[in-house]
Parts: C-alpha cells; structure tokens; sequence
C-alpha cells in the first residue's frame, strides 16, 4: 500500500491530539467505537477509502510539551486509556512552528501562568517567531515536509491547518495572482499570513491542503492558480462541527416549509484553547464571519436580524455550548419561536470530521483531482468553490460527484476489457 503521511499545522492541539490518540486506540485494541460518517453510507463501503491506521502523522506545534502531556491537558481522551496510548501517541513526528511575526495574543496565551499553568516555562526557542525573511521561514516548512515523507517512504502528503484562529486579513492586489504574492515574499509583504506560508510551502512542494479552520491560509486567487498549477487538491474552509451544523440543517427546513426567518440569535460559550484565542476581538471577528455567511445563501434573502456571539467561559474546557433563538413568522405574520441548547465536546465533533476529510483528499487525489474540491462543502462552515449551503444539499452533491467518478471509471475499465479480447 502507499503510504499517506499527514502534518498538522497545531498537532499538540485538542483536536489533533484526539485524532492522533483515536487512531492509537485503534492500533492498540482498545475496546472503543471510531465510526466516522463516510462508513455510515453504504454507497461508499465499496470506494476503498484509506483506513486510520494507515495514515502516518506529523506535524508542528509552538508547545513544548510531549504528546502525551498536551492530550492529557486538553481533558478530552478518556484518562483511563491514557496509559495504554501514551508511548504510542509520543512517537508521533514534530518541528518547530513557524508564525509570521509576533502575535501577542498567542503567545500571551502560552506565557502566561494564569492562562495555562503547564505552560509558564515554555521554551520559545522550539518555535520559530519570525523576525525572519518569509524566504527563509520557506526553506524551514520545506525541509520539514520533505523530512517527513523521506524518512516514513511516503507517496503523499496531505498538509492540514488546525491551528487557532487568525487575525481577520485584508485582501490586496497580493494575493490576486501567484507572480505578485510570490513578488511579495521576496519583499516580507505583511499580507503574507502564516497559514499562507504554510499553504504556499505545501503547494510548491505537492502536498495537499486541508483547511479546518476560518483562517485566510489557501483560500486566496495566487494560492488557488499555483495549486491547479501543481495539481494540488485543496479542501476548506473552517470545519462545520455544532452550531453551524444544524444551522444548516433547521434553515432549510423553515424554508421548504414557507416559513420566514424574522431573527437569528446565537451565541457560543467555550473554555479550551480556542476560546483563550477567539477571546481577542480581532481573532473573534474571524470566525464570526465564517459562521455568518450561511442563512443568507440557504434562505435567500437577508431582512432578518442574524446576531453570532462568542464568549471565553473558562470552566466549559472543551465543551462547547450554543445557545439559539429563533424567530419565524407563518400566515397572518403570526410570529413562532425556536429555541436550541446544544453542549457538545469540540474535539470530539471534530476529529471524526478531519479524518473524513484525509480519506477523501486522498481518495480524489488518486482519481486525478486538484484544485479547490467543492464536493466536500459538507464538511466545512465556509467552503471553498460553492455557495451551496444548505447541508443535505451539500450531502448529496458529495454522493452525485462519487458516484460519477465511479462510474466513469468503471466504463473506462469495462472498455479497456472489451478491447483486450478482441485483440
């Protein structure tokens, strides 16, 4: 089998260390259930998609500690598997973390004594905090990767952000075509993100893209036209876990049932590490965005009140509460409500999903596809080539494309035997 490698960019964080630990469990026996959605359709038993524990992980993080350590701080993995995983799950490759210039609400976040304690005498050293020329910060990202697949024989490589949130960006002539944000790397442009310099280096190098969070990283004209140019797949953006997720389940629902959406009030509590970041305003009004666009493309028409809160509830830890109320109106203007309290683990809503998204990068990757892969919008809060929104739509746009795939290919393979025995 070739072999598929995957890097993380924040493999120490919660949700990596809870899909790192899971594909652990899985090798060591543990008696607990991974099932992920693609093996809940019967349509896609057949397709051969990679199994979990084929996939080599790697990654980069800006936290010092162990593997372990960070997973058995993220409170998610259950503490009694912990010792049957742990030497497995520290075995797992990790560089430096790059970041492009200082942000100081990340590394407030990991200095800080008050705000995680395990993490007072972190050694910044083991992270690369640039002041350096973004050329340099390339070769660094490069020769990590290559490293990688180097050293574990690997065919692939699948580059996946799951990094906190950044600060909102804005976009310029720079990032409209490959020659100017090329231009610009030369000259240290401050339009160039980190996530984009991780993307870019994975590009130029032929890894794929795989964007889990609300963070401007591939999802820019430049990156797009090098990664067809490099058939590269890209996939994102920002994974659609909880609130959103039945957002765009409930929208289409009081549409197909002529009943107009007067208001949207939803607000988000949350305590892991995420919420210590989505703290900061400019790191917040990311995500509000991402979380934003989807009423207005599912009902098609925006006079509603649509409010998206999120606050810093320490003592929530990974759980992550969301809290709707929603106003509609039917004949007569006769005005109804709809209120929803959703407490969900934010790992463990996600890790399943990201896993997905590897089989499916992998398995399109193999069929000839680059390029921004629009089946997977599903997955994804903001995806990248669709203003589909609506998530049963989505669902099945993904099944219409795998079905043609498969059926193209089984003609092709069909033709191919006809013409062998004529001849």
């Amino acid at each position: 089998m070739k072999k598929v490698g995957v890097m993380i960019i924040g493999s120490k964080g919660s949700v990596a260390t809870t899909l790192i630990a899971a594909q652990c469990a899985m090798r060591k026996n543990v008696p607990l259930k991974f099932q992920l959605p693609s093996e809940m359709d019967r349509d896609f038993d057949k397709l051969g998609l990679i199994d979990l524990t084929d996939i080599v992980f790697g990654g980069w993080d800006i936290v010092s500690d162990s593997y372990s350590r960070s997973c058995e701080h993220h409170n998610v993995v259950p503490k009694h598997i912990m010792p049957d995983i742990a030497g497995e799950l520290d075995k797992t490759d990790v560089s430096p973390a790059v970041m492009v210039g200082h942000d100081k609400t990340i590394e407030g976040l990991l200095a800080t004594e008050d705000a995680q304690p395990r993490m007072k005498n972190i050694d910044f050293a083991t992270t690369v905090f640039t002041k350096r020329p973004l050329v340099e910060l390339i070769k660094s990202l490069e020769y990590d990767i290559l490293g990688f697949k180097k050293k574990h024989k690997l065919s692939k490589i699948i580059v996946i952000n799951l990094a906190s949130t950044e600060k909102s960006v804005r976009l310029t002539d720079l990032h409209e075509s490959l020659k100017k944000f090329e231009e610009g790397i030369k000259s240290n442009d401050p339009g160039i993100t980190t996530g984009m310099l991780y993307a870019y280096t994975a590009i130029k190098n032929g890894a794929h893209v795989i964007n889990f969070t609300p963070s401007i990283i591939a999802d820019v004209p430049a990156l797009i036209e090098f990664a067809k140019k490099n058939k590269v797949a890209l996939a994102g953006k920002d994974g659609k876990t909880g609130q959103t997720l039945y957002k765009t389940a409930i929208a289409p629902m009081l549409k197909h049932r002529a009943l107009k959406l007067t208001g949207w009030y939803s607000t988000n509590i949350l305590g892991n590490r995420d919420g210590q970041v989505l703290n900061d305003p400019e790191h917040r009004a990311t995500k509000i965005d991402s979380k934003k666009q989807v009423l207005k493309n599912i009902m098609g028409y925006d006079d509603f009140d649509h409010q998206v809160h999120i606050h810093y509830y320490p003592p929530r830890g990974d759980s992550k509460e969301a809290w709707d109320n929603i106003d509609f109106t039917g004949w007569f203007n006769v005005s109804m409500q709809m209120k929803i309290d959703w407490l969900g683990d934010d790992s463990i809503l996600a890790a399943p999903l990201v896993a997905d998204l590897i089989r499916w990068v992998d398995f399109f990757t193999n069929k000839g596809e680059c390029g921004v892969l629009a089946q997977l919008a599903s997955y994804f809060k903001h995806p990248m080539g669709t203003q589909e929104c609506d998530f049963f739509n989505q669902v099945n746009i993904l099944k219409s494309h795998v079905t043609k795939r498969c059926v193209k290919k089984a003609k092709i393979q069909t033709k191919g035997r006809k013409e062998k025995t004529k001849r």
